[in-house]
């Protein structure tokens, strides 16, 4: 019998350790009150009098009743009963077994090693149903991270009654990953389903890219609404509002729809600053007004993400003018639709980091989360550091989610709490195109983000077609752990088709490491140097180039590249706003080949969209120089013809000495004038009427070619562009303006894929 005597008629204290219990007597009573427990054969007296912690003052159904809830709510026991029997409290546990082993069948993604390590963490110590069917719960959820939405999981209990103990049995049918067959948009007026499409996560499979991840996870669609909602609101669409619906399918696929109701747009009325606590001189006074007064001159559309941007700015303007303790709010006024932003600034007393804690990233090495943060231990921090960690964490697209935290110890001292959960960053890819220009071409690789958690990006790449069978590998990763600097290391080999158009073939090795940066949000430098080994192999020595024929075998230099890229193109593989321009500069050095040059390229693309009508402008000028005053190989020089000049073959206008040795030229100067009009409703899968104007001129070589006259060619023309559940396909019809009769020109252009 085990008992526990009670004397209230005594202020009693006692403190026991660990599995003992704490007592404290709170009144004088006359009888003895006795608790009595029976049938815990495996559970200590002790470890169920510390759940009890108001003692009794009386017999009493009422405390009978406290009992039992108390010692329910533990679900430690399988059942529990209370009586009363004169002065006494007899309470009758049913215990659950404890676990002795446990066992998974049919379970192939998941392995045992790693659901028994879950059921470590979940604390899964006995044969609680409640807690059993928690774990299954939680099996639930990760297999449906995975995409499986159909697992069914049951499980069975052998009890050995001798020892209290049992052996649990979780039976695992997994079923087929869910597919994703159609993504719906409806009620997007102003914003068209492709751009859409290319901003979520969620995909469908297309011809363009038939190994695409399309498998259905609901947390993805969940974050999908977060990143649509984002993207309208910087946009100007403050009131957005979005749901989404599944439709389960027979064929273990689903539809998703998003619902979305757009709301008006909100235009800047005003945008100033408050400065009661006199922290701006004259001379930052200027400087942000200034930049604010530029800031609204420029944009219309208020915008969530370049408010805040355009705050750090301001940051950055008064750190710089020695002011450190400073924070700055942002105050929004609305008006109808139009928007007042006031940023408020104000001096504050800093916190100090104590300790960075980061947690949730079992995976990713916690230098690659450090090495986004601005601050280390010691440091003063400010809350508006907390948003700006939050955001760059979410930039690495490494977490499927990021928390940051401040908690606050004493002498202004907190501690920041960094809480990641962590998202599957690998990816097989694959696309097809074919066309009348290049034949197919097909497109596979494999892409990790974060490999082995270093948050190293590597990436294996087959590109083939008809006349070239390239294969990349690279890898990139930043420099030095403080800094923004990446680091790439790549290798790439390619086997090129030139027979038909220059009567040889090209085999190029090259290898290099390159180093890249963001000079702001839209504007990127990349400068590196490659080791090239190339190969000519001569198939008609009596049309070849004279260039490439004294070239012929093996030829090795080093390739110096920078590179500018300008981007503010709207998303989506439909060009319909926003402007690229990219410049790109080549040093070859002359070692073992004839050559050596400097060549330079720059593209520039203007799109303006109104309504259904998309109206568009590109250019591209081109330059090489041989630095030891040799020909240009033809390969390094710039060719017309082909989706840069429509009505032409590709190689074919310009410099030529038979319709087999295209020569090309060392300057060239390209345009397009194009307008498409979307002749169809059906925005999901937009059917677009194309009208073009091309014009193009290629001219100078060192030897002068048997055809070339640097004279002047053009086409117009019209096409269909027709972006389709397969992906966009495109008919083109040209007829060259201007031309010469050794040019070689083609009328009619199909593809499949890339129709730009």
């Amino acid at each position: 019998m085990k008992l526990l005597k009670i004397k209230l008629n005594l202020i009693l204290k006692i403190f026991i350790k660990f599995s003992f219990v704490i007592f404290f007597a709170k009144s004088l009573i006359a009888n003895e009150i006795i608790i009595e427990i029976e049938g815990n054969n495996f559970t200590d007296d002790n470890v169920i009098f510390s759940l009890i912690e108001n003692l009794p003052t009386d017999i009493s159904e009422e405390y009978s009743n406290y009992i039992l809830k108390v010692l329910d709510r533990s679900e430690l026991f399988e059942d529990v009963s209370v009586s009363i029997d004169e002065n006494k409290y007899i309470i009758f546990i049913s215990e659950f077994s404890n676990i002795n082993q446990i066992y998974f069948i049919n379970n192939e993604r998941l392995k045992d090693e790693e659901l028994l390590e879950l059921s470590i963490e979940f604390n899964l110590i006995n044969s609680n149903p409640v807690v059993v069917n928690e774990f299954i719960d939680e099996i639930n959820k990760i297999y449906q991270s995975f995409g499986y939405n159909n697992v069914q999981i049951s499980y069975k209990e052998k009890k050995f009654d001798d020892s209290n103990t049992s052996d649990i049995f979780f039976e695992i049918n997994e079923g087929d990953i869910t597919k994703i067959k159609n993504i719906y948009f409806e009620g997007n007026e102003l914003v068209d389903n492709q751009i859409l499409k290319s901003i979520i996560k969620s995909k469908t499979k297309t011809l363009i890219n038939i190994f695409a991840n399309n498998n259905f996870k609901d947390f993805v669609v969940q974050n999908d609404v977060r990143l649509i909602s984002n993207f309208y609101k910087n946009k100007g669409f403050i009131d957005i509002d979005i749901n989404y619906q599944i439709e389960y399918l027979d064929t273990n696929k689903v539809n998703i729809y998003f619902f979305i109701n757009e709301g008006p747009v909100y235009k800047y009325s005003s945008i100033d600053y408050l400065d009661n606590d006199n922290l701006i001189s004259k001379e930052i006074d200027v400087l942000i007004s200034q930049k604010l007064n530029n800031y609204l001159q420029k944009n219309i559309n208020y915008s969530l993400t370049e408010i805040r941007e355009l705050k750090e700015e301001i940051s950055d303007l008064i750190i710089n003018s020695g002011i450190e303790f400073f924070e700055i709010s942002s105050l929004e006024k609305n008006i109808d639709t139009n928007i007042d932003i006031l940023f408020n600034i104000y001096s504050v007393e800093p916190n100090y980091v104590n300790l960075i804690n980061i947690e949730g990233n079992s995976r990713t090495y916690d230098r690659v989360i450090r090495r986004e943060l601005n601050i280390s231990e010691g440091d003063p921090i400010y809350k508006r550091q907390l948003e700006n960690i939050k955001n760059e964490l979410d930039s690495l697209n490494l977490f499927k989610s990021v928390e940051v935290t401040e908690k606050e110890l004493r002498n202004n001292l907190v501690d920041i709490e960094i809480n990641v959960e962590e998202t599957q960053t690998g990816t097989i890819n694959a696309g097809l195109s074919l066309g009348s220009l290049d034949g197919y071409a097909l497109i596979a690789g494999l892409s990790e983000n974060n490999f082995y958690g270093t948050g190293r990006s590597l990436n294996a790449i087959v590109n083939t077609s008809e006349n070239k069978t390239q294969y990349t590998f690279e890898t990139t990763d930043r420099l030095i752990l403080e800094n923004k600097i990446d680091f790439t290391f790549k290798a790439d080999y390619k086997e090129q088709d030139f027979s038909k158009s220059s009567s040889y073939n090209l085999d190029t090795f090259s290898t290099g490491i390159g180093f890249g940066y963001d000079l702001n949000k839209n504007l990127r430098h990349i400068i590196s140097l490659d080791y090239l080994i190339k190969n000519y192999s001569i198939t008609n020595s009596s049309t070849v180039a004279k260039a490439i024929n004294n070239s012929s075998g093996e030829n090795v230099s080093f390739l110096l590249i920078n590179n500018l890229k300008y981007n503010t193109l709207n998303r989506g593989f439909l060009a319909k706003d926003g402007q690229l321009l990219n410049f790109t500069n080549f040093i070859e050095t002359p070692t073992s080949s004839s050559n050596g040059y400097i060549k330079n390229t720059a593209t520039f693309k203007n799109y303006k969209s109104f309504n259904k009508n998309i109206f568009s402008a590109q250019l591209r000028i081109g330059n090489i120089i041989s630095l030891n005053n040799n020909d240009i190989l033809s390969d390094d020089k710039f060719s017309l013809g082909g989706r840069w000049l429509r009505g032409f073959d590709s190689f074919g206008a310009g410099p030529r000495n038979s319709r087999t040795s295209y020569v090309g030229g060392n300057n060239l100067v390209v345009t397009k004038f194009d307008y498409s009009r979307e002749i169809l409703n059906n925005s999901d899968f937009p059917i677009f009427l194309n009208l073009f104007n091309d014009y193009g001129l290629l001219w100078e070589n060192k030897t002068k070619p048997t055809n070339s006259d640097d004279s002047l060619r053009s086409s117009v023309g019209f096409g269909i562009k027709y972006y389709s559940p397969i992906g966009p396909i495109g008919f083109t019809w040209g007829f060259p303006l201007m031309d010469e009769e050794y040019d070689i020109k083609r009328m009619f252009l199909f593809s499949v894929g890339n129709i730009d």
